[in-house]
């Protein structure tokens, strides 16, 4: 539905209606009052790769290969019917993947004029100086083997809803705004960036030229999740948005890829609040790899080296609205395995996520089983047994004994520690002098003799 909408606001159209009916028939209608086509434009748009993807497009062009209105109405239905309006000319022209088998013969059907006075809401483009309808029918793909079809087609149409207003958020909003409809209700902008809460944090924008072409870089740090509006809250939950930090690529202003920092940095959990928003002209679409669906891009080297300044000092800002959120009160000297943490007068235990091994874990994942650690670790520290260790210590219970690991399993541990520190060219020396600092290995002074004589000419 993207990509037809695509091709809607390259036509400059103000005003898109996706009229649908889930029952008995189903249909989808995506009509648009844009400039419309005449009966040889209409031809060559419905030809498959109507258009290479090396020619010079117009500024305002969101397509690429010449694929879009086909593919993507192919990819839902078996039926595409295309009626447009030029100089006030009514042509339509239609694909039917059933006609073709019958007739073997791939053909495209040109309708006459009673046949487009039969088509659902030909009246409105009648009334309409110019526009296009994309008819789209017969939906074997999504509904075929479904028990209950009609829910299934609604739930869809819901997830279409919020791609698109994340997706087209920039045309949906600001000075003379496309409006899109989805059956007469209204779709309102999903702005990744939360612009308009005044806890947004908009650092400067930066631009990297590339060919006599502008790319336009400005990062955002997000308001923490208490600073959010009810509704802003409601976005996270119910989109794509709740684990989305990373680059935000727009291509003419048409979000393309989101959450993720493409292999540049790894995701962690101080840097969800930063996303940076990515401008590229479609003249660059090449060095960008940006595929038939406009739904991945790869980041070129050329421009990888220009962003990785920027990206740092943005995750620097994410990570600051976190520090400030609460203070670390263990007042020793130690590196503890949990750290202490009093916020605004409460008081919590976190896993200290700067411990060595944690750090090797982290660094040996990819991103999904960083997100798998991450679960983990919240899913430990908010089951931690406050209430229970509470109860028992307040009714002077001595049974409580801390855990005693072997000193194989605890000298293992350091020398799991040691191999990586060793595997990134750190300094072993230095951690095997501090060992005693490290509360963890402070209850096996065996294991810090053991590990001081091996090691003692690191």
């Amino acid at each position: 539905m993207a990509d037809i909408i695509d091709n809607s606001v390259g036509k400059d159209a103000k005003t898109i209606n996706v009229n649908f009916l889930s029952k008995n028939e189903p249909y989808i209608a995506i009509i648009d009052d844009g400039c419309g086509m005449d009966q040889n434009e209409l031809e060559f748009a419905m030809r498959f790769g109507s258009q290479s993807s090396l020619e010079q497009r117009d500024a305002k062009d969101l397509g690429r290969f010449g694929l879009g209105l086909k593919l993507a109405s192919m990819s839902q239905c078996r039926a595409l019917t295309v009626i447009t309006k030029k100089n006030n000319i009514i042509s339509a022209a239609k694909w039917d993947l059933d006609h073709i088998i019958e007739t073997k013969d791939w053909s495209l059907q040109r309708l006459d004029n009673n046949e487009i006075d039969s088509i659902k809401f030909v009246d409105i483009l009648k009334n309409q100086t110019s526009g296009t309808i994309i008819y789209w029918e017969n939906f074997d793909r999504l509904l075929n083997g479904s028990t209950q079809p009609e829910k299934l087609f609604d739930e869809k149409i819901d997830i279409a809803m919020s791609h698109i207003a994340l997706v087209f958020h920039r045309y949906l909003s600001g000075f003379n705004p496309v409006k899109i409809f989805f059956n007469n209700h209204r779709v309102d902008q999903i702005d990744p960036f939360f612009e308009s809460n005044a806890a947004t944090q908009p650092l400067t924008e930066q631009e990297i030229i590339i060919d006599q072409s502008i790319i336009k870089v400005k990062p955002y740090i997000l308001p923490y999740a208490s600073k959010l509006t009810n509704k802003e809250k409601a976005i996270i939950s119910n989109s794509d948005l709740k684990h989305s930090q990373g680059f935000y690529v727009y291509r003419n202003k048409r979000l393309i890829v989101w959450g993720t920092w493409l292999r540049l940095i790894k995701q962690y959990e101080l840097n969800k609040l930063a996303r940076v928003r990515v401008d590229i002209p479609n003249t660059l679409d090449s060095i960008w790899e940006i595929d038939i669906k406009k739904s991945t891009a790869s980041l070129p080297d050329i421009v990888k080296k220009n962003l990785v300044s920027i990206v740092e000092k943005t995750v620097g800002r994410s990570e600051n609205v976190y520090k400030y959120r609460g203070r670390n009160v263990n007042n020793d000297s130690l590196v503890h395995v949990w750290n202490h943490i009093e916020d605004r007068g409460s008081l919590q235990y976190l896993v200290n996520k700067d411990i060595p091994l944690y750090k090797a874990l982290e660094e040996s994942l990819d991103e999904k089983g960083q997100g798998y650690l991450d679960s983990l670790i919240k899913t430990i520290e908010d089951s931690f047994p406050y209430s229970d260790i509470y109860f028992r210590v307040a009714k002077g219970n001595d049974n409580i004994v801390p855990t005693k690991l072997e000193f194989s399993e605890v000298y293992k541990i350091a020398i799991d520690s040691i191999e990586n520190l060793r595997s990134k060219n750190e300094n072993i020396g230095l951690f095997v002098k501090n060992m005693d600092k490290f509360e963890f290995f402070t209850k096996y002074p065996d294991v810090i003799s053991a590990i001081r004589e091996e090691y003692d000419n690191e």
